[in-house]
């Protein structure tokens, strides 16, 4: 088929490019000039491992092009089918902004001949429905085919994909799916558009509630001898509920949970229907962004910095996951600014995001070129982000650096206990986090009457978090990927 992908952000060009390996003609449509350059070059503007090397292979065939005009493409070589991929960002009152979604179809609906339209955007229920109405002959030829990709393993998750959901009114639009994805074997849900919509917010809503869930039962184990970890690995290893998601932190931060649970609430609201569930998920997760300042707040109101009045903190990692540079919703994004606001003085560390947008990222934070300029001289450390270089340095020379009360907050409890527990620092997690010499005669919960593995072996980030369940015997957390190399020129 000949395939436009309208929108080349982390969606639409994951797609266009999976899409031209599959054998697909493929045209990725992008109209910020900065961007369809450095597409033109070769090079991806998002960040996704693997997505750089895929990008050049597909555009090595011929079959993936890029281009500023879906109209001129169209008039040389007309398109079969036209994916719109463009962005529903939340409007000032918490609804999906629909304005890039109806711009592409006040343009690709005046193309002739008429290709088959797929909607991958995310809008809540019943917005298919609305665009039906407005644009006479749309229904026909139109799908709603919601994506489901993971963040770290986009590629992965579009060639192997859970499910298939295909929202149509008509054969047409299923039969256009069909021949898009021939080829890929996964389930398939044959539904009406809005049916489909739902699918895609429902999703997201369960995974954000399952999260909030985590950080709630984080907030109970806080006795001497509840650890965390041993808590979320035996709930999960119940086939009912899975290790996925199940992971407390400071809140979900990606860019799609925090937008759509609260898109999902205001459209919930217009139609006059109770989200008692849901809303408690949004509630659970915005205290959770300002867990982190509260914490620093009490250990340090004792202590010789004597509150977060002129203290130095140390916050390690920008970004919510090392396999993100989407920072729109990254816990971050409110720590920092909080911190500054209270007078702290705060430096920041991120590996895979350059000192000059960190500066303009935060307006009075000292951006650090390394990990040990951002930990000497701090009283407090704050860990945002799991990434290796900071799970595997030698925090025994990094804890002699800091200042009392050397206080290491660990937002993503992706820290040894054992090795902090040996240190001359004062360490909190999201939760207790016990070493294993903690619990009485076991190196790690009991997985089938033996011993499961000990705690130390729990140093890096959820596995949970990219899916895959863990085994008899297999820690809950696991290493987090290969760190990114910093992030192209844009």
């Amino acid at each position: 088929m000949r395939v436009a992908v309208v929108g080349q952000g982390y969606v639409g060009l994951t797609g266009a490019v999976a899409l031209a390996h599959q054998g697909h003609h493929v045209t990725g449509i992008e109209q910020d000039p900065d961007r369809l350059r450095v597409l033109d070059a070769g090079r991806a503007p998002v960040f996704e491992p693997g997505l750089p090397e895929q990008l050049a292979a597909a555009q090595a065939t011929g079959r993936l092009g890029f281009s500023g005009s879906v109209t001129e493409t169209h008039r040389r070589t007309p398109f079969d089918i036209v994916l719109v991929t463009v962005g529903t960002p939340p409007a000032a009152d918490g609804s999906a902004d629909l304005t890039q979604v109806t711009s592409v179809l006040d343009e690709v609906l005046q193309l002739l001949p008429a290709p088959c339209v797929v909607l991958k955007s995310t809008v809540p229920p019943g917005t298919s429905a609305v665009l039906a109405e407005t644009y006479p002959g749309l229904r026909e030829r139109f799908a709603y085919n919601p994506e489901f990709l993971n963040q770290g393993s986009a590629l992965d998750d579009w060639a192997v994909p859970a499910r298939i959901v295909a929202g149509t009114w008509g054969e047409a639009g299923l039969r256009a799916l069909r021949e898009l994805y021939e080829g890929i074997a996964a389930p398939w849900v044959e539904t009406t558009p809005s049916g489909a919509e739902m699918i895609k917010y429902a999703s997201n809503a369960f995974l954000a509630t399952k999260i909030s869930f985590a950080n709630e039962v984080a907030g109970m184990c806080c006795g001497p001898d509840i650890d965390v970890d041993h808590v979320m690995q035996g709930v999960g290893f119940d086939p009912r509920i899975g290790h996925a998601f199940l992971q407390p932190g400071l809140g979900y931060g990606d860019s799609c949970l925090p937008k759509d649970t609260n898109a999902l609430a205001h459209w919930a609201s217009t139609e006059g229907l109770p989200t008692p569930l849901l809303r408690a998920t949004i509630a659970v997760n915005d205290a959770q962004f300002g867990l982190a300042v509260q914490m620093l707040r009490t250990e340090l109101g004792d202590g010789p910095a004597d509150g977060l009045a002129d203290a130095e903190i140390a916050v390690l990692g920008v970004r919510y996951e090392p396999w993100s540079d989407d920072l729109r919703a990254a816990p971050s994004r409110t720590v920092v600014p909080a911190l500054l606001g209270q007078g702290a003085r705060v430096r920041v560390w991120d590996p895979g995001t350059d000192t000059d947008a960190i500066a303009g990222l935060f307006p009075g934070a000292r951006p650090a070129p390394g990990l040990t300029e951002a930990v000497e001289g701090a009283h407090a450390v704050v860990v945002l982000t799991e990434w290796p270089q900071a799970i595997e340095a030698d925090w025994r020379a990094l804890s002699a650096l800091l200042y009392e009360p050397r206080l290491v907050i660990d937002g993503k409890n992706c820290l040894s206990p054992e090795q902090m527990a040996a240190l001359p620092v004062r360490y909190r997690s999201i939760g207790t986090r016990l070493p294993a010499s903690a619990v009485s005669g076991r190196s790690g919960p009991s997985v089938n009457g033996r011993s499961g593995p000990s705690a130390s072996d729990r140093s890096g980030p959820a596995a949970g978090a990219r899916g895959a369940e863990p085994g008899p015997g297999a820690a809950v957390r696991s290493r987090p990927p290969e760190p990114p190399p910093p992030l192209p020129d844009r």
